[in-house]
């Protein structure tokens, strides 16, 4: 005689947050992430200068960058800009790529998907086999060619991520 037997399905932990939560490492990623978020969100208000501002108070007399101090908190460049507020700007342009970037991958992979799902024949098989082609060439390749063909903005780079 057989006996069967069945395995319940995986379930999240409940004390997993909490357990989270313990880890020194994980905390100190989430502060770091969320500092460098709400720098970028807030960059406008928390920046002592614009980002392409060129100050002649930012370069020595020889013209070299000036190293922290009291005016400028981390420097400036070779052309007198001050470093902090690039970074803070910086980080904003990245976190506007990176959600918009993530935001169109999603729309359509989904798009796409629900279609070839719902049109099953020749539509469908039309679809998967592009899918299959995005996936064949290697991602960096196919964004830099992509990005030679369109003119440089924000939004072709985010574009350009996501179809990739």
């Amino acid at each position: 005689m057989t006996d069967l037997t069945t395995t319940p399905a995986a379930q999240a932990p409940a004390g997993a947050l909490r357990r989270l939560a313990r880890r020194k490492a994980a905390m100190l990623g989430l502060a770091l992430i969320l500092i460098v978020t709400a720098g970028a969100v807030f960059a406008p208000w928390i920046a002592p200068y614009a980002p392409q501002e060129q100050m002649f108070d930012g370069l020595t007399i020889e013209g070299a960058p000036m190293p922290p101090g009291g005016a400028f908190l981390m420097g400036t460049d070779l052309l007198g800009r001050d470093l902090f507020s690039r970074l803070l700007y910086g980080a904003q342009t990245s976190l506007i790529i990176g959600v918009v970037a993530n935001g169109a991958a999603l729309l359509i992979g989904t798009l796409v998907g629900i279609t070839a799902g719902f049109f099953r024949g020749w539509l469908g098989s039309i679809l998967m086999r592009f899918t299959d082609l995005m996936m064949a060439f290697p991602a960096l390749l196919l964004a830099i060619c992509l990005a030679a063909i369109f003119t440089p903005s924000l939004w072709i780079v985010a574009m350009v991520i996501a179809l990739v």
